[in-house]
């Protein structure tokens, strides 16, 4: 009976720790690989739906966290027409944050965009709401400055647009030289740590 207590235990053992192991890949299979460079364009409120800013975001992740960098590319002030910006004018963002609620249900991402240049302590939420595809998401933003909320849109590749560097011509040497230097850190971490995860 004890030999036989043994093998059974040893057998069931071995069935609850491969159940663990499956549970375990499984959830990180469903996590969405968010991981990369997109191109998020930010619209207004109302019928029209005008693009109010576009921006080159770099994400890398680890799991349901997220961090990277990004630069306002192209914005609208006021009326006016959508704006490409030169270098020196590009606002400088730090992004954070990761999936938000449990990865059994509807997966979102929360974003928090760190604007550190133009304007200090400018922060915005962004959400990558609903996938449309393993390169396309809908999402919204929240504003802090005015509370100004509204629909956004991320799109995998950073489309005709490229991030401000060193050979800039717009921007001084040592600015750009520091936007070249986080750019590829973070796209060094995105190869090392987030191209390991695979859309479910």
């Amino acid at each position: 009976m004890s030999t036989m207590a043994s093998v059974a235990f040893d057998v069931l053992t071995n069935v609850l720790a491969a159940a663990v192991l499956g549970t375990a890949a499984m959830l990180r299979a469903r996590v969405p690989d968010v991981s990369g460079v997109w191109t998020l364009t930010r619209y207004g409120q109302g019928p029209e739906r005008h693009a109010e800013a576009v921006y080159l975001v770099m994400l890398s992740q680890n799991g349901v966290r997220v961090e990277g960098v990004a630069e306002c590319v192209q914005c609208r002030v006021g009326n006016g027409p959508l704006r490409l910006l030169p270098g020196r004018e590009r606002p400088r963002v730090e992004v954070s944050g990761g999936l938000y609620g449990s990865v059994f249900h509807r997966k979102r991402f929360r974003l928090l965009f760190r604007e550190s240049a133009r304007r200090q302590g400018s922060i915005a939420t962004h959400g990558m709401d609903r996938r449309e595809s393993d390169d396309h998401w809908r999402g919204s933003y929240i504003l802090s400055a005015g509370g100004r909320s509204g629909p956004s849109e991320w799109r995998r590749g950073q489309g005709a647009h490229d991030f401000a560097v060193a050979s800039d011509a717009y921007a001084p040497r040592d600015q750009g030289e520091a936007r070249a230097r986080s750019v590829a850190a973070c796209a060094q971490r995105a190869a090392t740590r987030g191209a390991v995860m695979h859309t479910a």
